[in-house]
């Protein structure tokens, strides 16, 4: 029986609603490496990690370094022109709020800190949040690492925290630790592959607020 008492949320496909921006720039670098067929079905329908296998089995044939460097180049570049024009999930205020009379929360995102601070900045989100947590530093830390860290920092207890993100990558960084996860299906994968992790999936962030307070007052039953 678990009693939650806090709201971990990813950020890009979840709070944010950055999918087809990312999927149309991830298409645009993939025709001109080449392979000019791919579709938004296809984006999210292969998207995983790590990366050099999603991009390879878009591409058709194996990411060189070359390949990868032109990816993440243009993504940085396209991205960042754009992402003052992207908004929130519909429901994104209405959801924190919903949570907010039960939990605390943080957020926790692979997006860059100083990217991911402007944008929370630009939305008005930082007072919700006890941590905005972003990639900082060298190397290309797991979300499983990232996630354990930022627990480490508020010192949450796996029986009373829940995750909320729109990945498999997400469920399976938060079952590798305890937590509880709930997946939303308007990011980066497709609502049967999320099914496929036995996690609870939802349509839009209401009903993850909500499906987070039935579970939580269930715990306390």
């Amino acid at each position: 029986m678990r009693h939650y008492r806090h709201v971990v949320w990813d950020w890009n496909g979840t709070l944010l609603d950055d999918f087809e921006i990312t999927a149309r720039i991830t298409i645009e670098a993939l025709a001109e490496l080449g392979a000019p067929d791919v579709t938004i079905e296809e984006v999210r329908h292969h998207y995983c990690r790590p990366l050099s296998r999603y991009f390879s089995t878009l591409l058709g044939r194996e990411a060189t370094a070359a390949d990868l460097n032109h990816l993440g180049s243009r993504y940085d570049h396209r991205y960042g022109a754009l992402m003052h024009e992207l908004p929130l999930a519909a429901d994104a205020v209405v959801a924190l709020e919903i949570v907010a009379g039960a939990a605390s929360q943080s957020l926790l995102s692979m997006a860059p800190q100083e990217q991911l601070n402007r944008l929370i900045d630009s939305h008005g989100l930082r007072p919700r949040f006890t941590l905005i947590e972003g990639f900082a530093g060298a190397g290309h830390p797991t979300k499983h690492e990232s996630l354990g860290q930022h627990c480490r920092a508020l010192r949450l207890e796996q029986y009373d925290t829940c995750l909320i993100g729109d990945t498999i990558d997400d469920y399976e960084a938060a079952r590798s630790l305890g937590l509880a996860a709930i997946l939303v299906a308007t990011g980066m994968q497709s609502r049967d592959r999320l099914e496929g992790t036995g996690a609870p999936v939802v349509d839009n962030l209401r009903e993850a607020a909500a499906l987070f307070l039935s579970s939580r007052d269930t715990a306390k039953a």
